[in-house]
């Protein structure tokens, strides 16, 4: 079971797992990228199904921690932000977003966010 110890609005939320008795820090891109094995990754970015499958998890686990939309909007910026600085596109749809990503001010990648956490929701 996990447990929020508290929650840094703009960098991580911190969540205590009971079982494994070890601390997790949610909405960090860069922890979570290093984290993850080579070949999981490649298997998630590969395909833009298996994309928006992964990221559909995400929002779900998110929704059942009681995240709203906004903190998986804010959430799904940061990983779109890491996505654009330090992972080539895969694919034609992750091209176009990249792309939109780049040409995009601070308020457009803010709505674009809140598009993905849809897109990623009607997922699953």
């Amino acid at each position: 079971m996990l447990s929020l110890v508290y929650s840094d609005s703009y960098r991580e939320t911190h969540y205590y797992n009971q079982q494994k008795e070890e601390f997790i820090i949610a909405h960090d891109p860069k922890q979570a990228a290093a984290k993850m094995n080579e070949d999981k990754k490649e298997e998630i970015m590969q395909h833009f199904d298996s994309f928006k499958d992964y990221l559909g998890n995400q929002v779900q686990k998110g929704e059942k921690l009681g995240l709203g939309e906004e903190a998986l909007s804010k959430g799904a910026k940061r990983v779109a932000d890491y996505l654009a600085e330090h992972e080539e596109p895969r694919n034609r749809e992750q091209k176009v977003l990249n792309e939109m990503w780049h040409v995009a001010n601070k308020e457009e990648r803010e709505h674009m966010a809140h598009v993905l956490v849809k897109l990623a929701d009607q997922t699953n």
